[in-house]
């Protein structure tokens, strides 16, 4: 390995600086953690996630007869198209042929998948900050039941609210008069409540994957570069997809399988990032502290006496 000693003086400053620390922190732990496994690992869980839930979904709006156009809106910025157009598909046809015991199904494994991706998801970020595994696994396996169950019923909730916010809107006017511009609000900013949700939950699983309750400045950083670049991230996926990649014409029906397949471990892995770049500021804070100290012992023992 090439000392710093040997390097270029604009590399070795580079390299000494905040950003290039920062940078060499986190190349480090990608590899020592081995986050490209464990992001397949739950990838796999988040595409096992989908189905049964777009299975209780459908069986739900075939029973309560929603649109499902309007879910496709809510869902547009989030998804590439290719895979959007998939679970289009798949919510048409199983709501055609919803049936009470398919609900079941859907539920039962709306719940379970989603909590083997929940602990898969927290047993990452407890890696990140160097925690040991969880001293009683009943309780541990407890929290991570309750989160997927709130999970599920916020998501639950915020979809209603962005699909039917605007349908709710109109039939209370015709009780209760409301100005029109209440509306029209909550139609340009019902994407926002869905992106705090989004930050609210991945917050609420750093924070329930630890052992300790951390100050928010340990926790909130790495939430933001999370979502943002999963955002990036799905947009760049996205623009590829849908301007040079031609998984159809390859593959066929199953190239869309591909995309979301890729898209999952996309995610999954900027998920897990964020808890690495959380416990990166940790130590490059404890380093710097600790180079105060050194500085300030040196300039003391320096000092004529």
């Amino acid at each position: 390995m090439l000392s710093t000693d040997r390097m270029p003086r604009w590399l070795r400053f580079a390299a000494d600086s905040a950003v290039g620390r920062f940078v060499s922190h986190l190349v480090r732990r990608y590899f020592a953690h081995n986050i490209g496994h464990q992001g397949a690992a739950l990838a796999y869980y988040l595409l096992f996630t989908i189905f049964p839930f777009m299975i209780f979904i459908s069986s739900l709006l075939g029973i309560l007869d929603l649109d499902i156009s309007g879910i496709m809106e809510t869902l547009a910025p989030i998804l590439p198209a290719a895979v959007l157009d998939l679970v289009e598909t798949y919510l048409l046809y199983v709501s055609q042929t919803s049936t009470a015991p398919m609900l079941w199904f859907g539920l039962f494994f709306t719940i379970y998948f989603p909590m083997r991706a929940a602990s898969c998801l927290m047993s990452a970020v407890r890696r990140a900050y160097h925690l040991p595994k969880p001293k009683n696994p009943v309780i541990y396996n407890c929290k991570v039941l309750l989160y997927t169950v709130c999970l599920l019923l916020t998501v639950a909730l915020t979809l209603a609210l962005t699909t039917m916010g605007e349908y709710v809107l109109n039939v209370l006017n015709q009780y209760v008069v409301l100005p029109d511009i209440y509306i029209q609000r909550w139609i340009d900013w019902r994407f926002a409540v869905l992106a705090a949700v989004m930050f609210a939950a991945v917050g609420i699983l750093y924070a329930a994957a630890q052992d300790v309750r951390r100050p928010a400045r340990q926790i909130v950083p790495g939430v933001v570069a999370a979502l943002a670049g999963w955002m990036i991230v799905s947009a760049a996926y996205a623009f590829y997809v849908e301007n040079f990649a031609r998984y159809s014409v390859i593959y066929g029906a199953v190239g869309t399988v591909i995309i979301l397949l890729i898209w999952l471990n996309l995610s999954a892995v900027a998920l897990i990032l964020g808890a690495e770049i959380n416990d990166t500021l940790i130590a490059m804070s404890a380093e710097n502290r600790a180079r105060k100290r050194k500085n300030q012992s040196g300039e003391e023992a320096a000092a004529p006496r």
